[in-house]
């Protein structure tokens, strides 16, 4: 009887290791498989990029920006008819937040790192542009050849493709895909920006890499470098930076982007100009 009331006892302890050990287990199961959306959550508040944990804004699409125009042509045209001594409106007001519907690829879709792709932010930023006019999305395979095809015409029209400058840049977009008009436009303000993004005009900025301080960049970021910016929120800027698989959605305060705005200048970067690339899309 005794030897009964002593197995009768360590059963519930046995079974509470079990589940105890069961319980660590499955912990450590999800803790390694979801160690790269931790890392990432982390990344993003360590850089601040979350901005405090505020939600995205909701992207908008070309065609609901093209609707949203004709609505106000519509509207402006009915006032001008009442009445005819209407002066020239002041730009509309722009909002406290705005996202784009910009569609997202790294420079290196398949995470390889080596040339050409350790050297195509500016192909891939370009890229992202043109996909949005073309209401077009990116896989894997699509993004890796569009780049590779980027660089083989621009080894063939420029000589190279590597550190292209703002301008470089317009003059190949311009032939690749017969776009009439790509501004480089020096010395932009913060409204400046936003205002070619609100009308629905994605901005390309070339920048001195380590001067953006994106805790995923190797080696403290490249000397060189180029992103898209698709929208903000009150205080940051909202990018498609091509130069990490976290890069879309990513933000960078408005100074930040601002202080490491500057063009290629033969390699000494940081005294490059300050300019931006803008594609406008062709009236279809």
């Amino acid at each position: 009887m005794r030897m009964d009331r002593h197995i009768t006892k360590s059963k519930p302890r046995t079974s509470w290791i079990t589940l105890a050990v069961l319980c660590l287990a499955t912990a450590g199961v999800l803790l390694f498989l979801g160690r790269d959306a931790l890392s990432e959550v982390y990344d993003q508040w360590k850089s601040g990029t979350r901005n405090g944990g505020q939600p995205l804004p909701i992207a908008v699409s070309l065609t609901d920006l093209k609707n949203n125009a004709n609505k106000n042509s519509q509207t402006s045209t009915t006032e001008a008819i009442e009445d005819k001594n209407t002066q020239t409106q002041e730009p509309e007001t722009l909002p406290t937040e705005f996202l784009l519907q910009v569609p997202f690829t790294t420079q290196a879709p398949y995470a390889n790192w080596d040339m050409p792709y350790q050297e195509a932010c500016e192909e891939a930023s370009a890229l992202t542009v043109h996909y949005f006019y073309e209401g077009k999305t990116f896989t894997q395979s699509v993004a890796d050849k569009e780049i590779l095809d980027l660089v083989d015409f621009e080894n063939s029209y420029l000589g190279f493709y590597k550190d292209t400058t703002a301008e470089e840049l317009s003059r190949v977009i311009k032939a690749y895909w017969k776009y009439d008009r790509v501004d480089v436009i020096d010395n932009p303000s913060i409204d400046d920006i936003k205002r070619h993004v609100f009308e629905g005009r994605p901005v390309i900025v070339p920048a001195a890499g380590k001067l953006l301080g994106n805790p995923n960049f190797r080696n403290g970021g490249p000397l060189y470098h180029n992103f898209v910016i698709r929208g903000w929120t009150k205080t940051q800027f909202i990018t498609n930076d091509v130069g990490t698989r976290k890069g879309e959605n990513y933000r960078y305060d408005y100074q930040t982007v601002m202080d490491a705005m500057h063009d290629w200048n033969g390699g000494n970067v940081t005294s490059g100009a300050k300019r931006i690339v803008v594609i406008y899309p062709n009236e279809s």
